[in-house]
Protein backbone atom coordinates (compact mmCIF):
# COMPACT_ATOMS: atom_id res chain seq x y z
CA UNK A 1 0.00 0.00 0.00
CA UNK A 2 1.57 3.46 -1.42
CA UNK A 3 1.25 6.46 0.78
CA UNK A 4 2.28 10.19 -0.38
CA UNK A 5 2.97 11.01 2.94
CA UNK A 6 5.39 8.71 3.24
CA UNK A 7 6.43 8.43 -0.27
CA UNK A 8 7.44 12.29 0.56
CA UNK A 9 9.32 11.25 4.28
CA UNK A 10 11.31 8.99 2.15
CA UNK A 11 12.37 11.23 -0.91
CA UNK A 12 13.23 14.09 1.39
CA UNK A 13 15.62 11.68 3.59
CA UNK A 14 13.40 12.28 6.75
CA UNK A 15 12.61 8.34 7.29
CA UNK A 16 14.27 5.29 5.55
CA UNK A 17 12.23 3.12 2.86
CA UNK A 18 12.46 0.07 5.86
CA UNK A 19 10.61 2.47 8.38
CA UNK A 20 8.05 3.32 6.10
CA UNK A 21 7.32 -0.35 5.57
CA UNK A 22 7.31 -1.17 9.52
CA UNK A 23 5.39 1.76 10.25
CA UNK A 24 2.57 0.53 7.15
CA UNK A 25 2.64 -2.66 8.98
CA UNK A 26 2.09 -0.76 12.39
CA UNK A 27 -0.31 1.17 11.15
CA UNK A 28 -2.90 -1.60 10.39
CA UNK A 29 -2.49 -2.91 13.56
CA UNK A 30 -3.20 0.58 15.40
CA UNK A 31 -6.01 1.65 13.32
CA UNK A 32 -3.76 4.88 13.39
CA UNK A 33 -3.00 7.22 10.67
CA UNK A 34 0.24 7.20 8.93
CA UNK A 35 1.88 10.31 10.33
CA UNK A 36 0.59 9.32 13.97
CA UNK A 37 2.25 6.06 13.61
CA UNK A 38 5.29 7.12 12.44
CA UNK A 39 5.43 9.44 15.45
CA UNK A 40 4.63 6.81 17.84
CA UNK A 41 7.38 4.83 16.55
CA UNK A 42 9.69 7.04 17.12
CA UNK A 43 10.70 7.82 13.11
CA UNK A 44 9.50 11.39 13.17
CA UNK A 45 8.48 14.53 15.31
CA UNK A 46 5.38 15.81 15.10
CA UNK A 47 7.13 19.39 12.99
CA UNK A 48 8.40 16.49 10.64
CA UNK A 49 4.87 15.68 9.83
CA UNK A 50 3.46 19.08 9.75
CA UNK A 51 5.66 20.09 7.38
CA UNK A 52 5.26 17.62 4.92
CA UNK A 53 1.22 17.64 4.99
CA UNK A 54 2.19 22.13 4.87
CA UNK A 55 4.31 20.81 2.04
CA UNK A 56 1.48 18.44 0.06
CA UNK A 57 -1.10 21.21 0.68
CA UNK A 58 1.33 23.51 -0.88
CA UNK A 59 0.78 26.24 2.05
CA UNK A 60 3.93 27.78 4.29
CA UNK A 61 4.91 26.48 7.36
CA UNK A 62 5.23 29.25 9.94
CA UNK A 63 7.16 29.49 13.32
CA UNK A 64 4.65 31.13 15.93
CA UNK A 65 5.22 33.77 18.58
CA UNK A 66 3.67 35.13 21.22
CA UNK A 67 2.81 38.91 19.74
CA UNK A 68 1.29 37.54 17.03
CA UNK A 69 -1.53 37.42 19.20
CA UNK A 70 -4.45 39.61 18.10
CA UNK A 71 -7.02 39.90 20.27
CA UNK A 72 -9.77 41.01 18.57
CA UNK A 73 -9.42 38.84 15.85
CA UNK A 74 -9.17 35.91 17.86
CA UNK A 75 -12.46 37.16 19.97
CA UNK A 76 -14.12 36.84 16.49
CA UNK A 77 -14.46 32.91 16.50
CA UNK A 78 -15.94 30.16 18.77
CA UNK A 79 -13.23 29.01 21.19
CA UNK A 80 -14.42 25.92 20.98
CA UNK A 81 -13.76 25.43 16.77
CA UNK A 82 -9.78 26.89 17.51
CA UNK A 83 -9.38 24.96 20.13
CA UNK A 84 -10.94 21.31 18.53
CA UNK A 85 -9.08 22.02 15.04
CA UNK A 86 -5.80 23.34 16.77
CA UNK A 87 -6.39 26.97 14.69
CA UNK A 88 -5.04 29.88 15.13
CA UNK A 89 -6.28 33.46 13.85
CA UNK A 90 -3.06 35.48 12.93
CA UNK A 91 -3.81 38.73 10.98
CA UNK A 92 -6.33 40.06 8.71
CA UNK A 93 -6.30 42.32 5.71
CA UNK A 94 -9.48 44.39 4.85
CA UNK A 95 -10.35 41.15 2.46
CA UNK A 96 -8.33 38.06 3.63
CA UNK A 97 -8.01 36.54 7.28
CA UNK A 98 -4.55 34.59 7.72
CA UNK A 99 -4.67 31.40 10.36
CA UNK A 100 -2.36 28.61 11.39
CA UNK A 101 -3.81 25.23 11.81
CA UNK A 102 -2.21 21.98 13.34
CA UNK A 103 -2.89 19.96 10.60
CA UNK A 104 -3.33 21.17 6.96
CA UNK A 105 -5.17 18.08 5.99
CA UNK A 106 -8.25 19.17 8.01
CA UNK A 107 -10.51 20.14 5.59
CA UNK A 108 -14.36 20.09 8.27
CA UNK A 109 -12.10 22.48 10.34
CA UNK A 110 -11.09 24.75 8.11
CA UNK A 111 -14.40 24.42 6.30
CA UNK A 112 -16.09 25.43 9.86
CA UNK A 113 -13.46 28.39 10.14
CA UNK A 114 -14.76 29.61 6.99
CA UNK A 115 -18.27 29.53 7.85
CA UNK A 116 -17.58 32.65 11.01
CA UNK A 117 -16.11 34.83 7.90
CA UNK A 118 -17.08 36.78 5.00
CA UNK A 119 -13.24 37.00 3.80
CA UNK A 120 -10.82 34.55 2.09
CA UNK A 121 -9.51 32.43 4.77
CA UNK A 122 -5.17 32.09 3.55
CA UNK A 123 -4.01 28.98 5.73
CA UNK A 124 -0.33 28.55 7.02
CA UNK A 125 0.69 24.97 8.97
CA UNK A 126 2.06 25.19 12.27
CA UNK A 127 3.17 22.84 15.72
CA UNK A 128 -0.71 22.04 16.92
CA UNK A 129 1.30 21.85 20.23
CA UNK A 130 2.38 25.70 19.50
CA UNK A 131 -1.45 26.77 18.52
CA UNK A 132 -2.41 24.93 21.87
CA UNK A 133 0.26 26.84 23.89
CA UNK A 134 -0.30 30.15 22.54
CA UNK A 135 -4.70 29.87 23.10
CA UNK A 136 -4.22 29.01 26.36
CA UNK A 137 -2.13 31.87 27.03
CA UNK A 138 -4.99 33.89 25.25
CA UNK A 139 -7.97 33.05 26.81
CA UNK A 140 -6.34 32.95 30.50
CA UNK A 141 -4.75 36.15 30.38
CA UNK A 142 -8.05 37.29 29.10
CA UNK A 143 -9.75 35.70 31.48
CA UNK A 144 -7.33 37.07 34.47
CA UNK A 145 -7.43 40.44 32.79
CA UNK A 146 -11.73 40.06 33.09
CA UNK A 147 -11.62 39.21 36.87
CA UNK A 148 -9.32 42.04 37.57
CA UNK A 149 -10.71 44.35 36.20
CA UNK A 150 -13.91 43.91 38.09
CA UNK A 151 -14.13 44.53 42.09
CA UNK A 152 -11.59 42.32 44.14
CA UNK A 153 -13.48 38.94 45.62
CA UNK A 154 -11.87 37.63 48.48
CA UNK A 155 -9.72 35.35 46.45
CA UNK A 156 -8.81 33.88 43.24
CA UNK A 157 -7.09 30.61 43.03
CA UNK A 158 -6.14 28.92 39.45
CA UNK A 159 -5.37 25.31 40.62
CA UNK A 160 -4.02 22.27 38.46
CA UNK A 161 -5.91 19.05 39.58
CA UNK A 162 -4.78 15.97 37.45
CA UNK A 163 -3.55 17.83 34.33
CA UNK A 164 -6.55 20.19 34.37
CA UNK A 165 -7.01 23.87 35.30
CA UNK A 166 -10.10 26.07 37.06
CA UNK A 167 -10.02 29.11 38.37
CA UNK A 168 -11.77 29.14 41.74
CA UNK A 169 -13.24 32.66 42.58
CA UNK A 170 -14.06 32.85 46.19
CA UNK A 171 -16.48 36.19 46.58
CA UNK A 172 -16.31 37.88 49.96
CA UNK A 173 -19.26 36.54 51.41
CA UNK A 174 -17.70 32.53 50.94
CA UNK A 175 -19.86 32.32 47.50
CA UNK A 176 -17.43 29.90 45.37
CA UNK A 177 -17.39 29.58 41.62
CA UNK A 178 -15.76 27.38 39.36
CA UNK A 179 -14.50 27.57 35.95
CA UNK A 180 -12.45 25.27 33.67
CA UNK A 181 -9.24 26.72 32.19
CA UNK A 182 -6.64 25.72 29.61
CA UNK A 183 -3.14 26.37 31.22
CA UNK A 184 -0.07 25.25 32.97
CA UNK A 185 0.50 28.10 35.18
CA UNK A 186 -0.21 27.87 38.92
CA UNK A 187 -1.31 31.57 40.84
CA UNK A 188 -2.71 32.41 43.85
CA UNK A 189 -4.29 36.52 43.83
CA UNK A 190 -5.50 37.98 46.99
CA UNK A 191 -6.73 41.52 47.55
CA UNK A 192 -4.05 44.05 48.98
CA UNK A 193 -4.81 45.06 52.41
CA UNK A 194 -6.26 48.41 53.32
CA UNK A 195 -4.47 51.32 52.38
CA UNK A 196 -3.36 49.67 48.89
CA UNK A 197 -0.37 48.33 49.80
CA UNK A 198 1.20 44.82 48.95
CA UNK A 199 1.32 42.55 51.79
CA UNK A 200 3.67 40.57 49.57
CA UNK A 201 1.86 37.46 49.78
CA UNK A 202 -0.15 37.61 46.98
Amino acid sequence: MKSMVGEMLVSRGIITPEQLAQALAAQKKLGKRLGETLIDLGHITSKDLLWILSDQADIPFVELRPEMLDEKLINSFPEKLLYDNFILPLFETEDRIFVAIGDPTNIPGIQKLKEKTTKKVVISGAEPEQIERLLNRFFLEQQADLNLKTEMPGSISIRIQDAEAWIEITEADGRVTRKKARTNLSLNIKPAPAGGEDDGNA
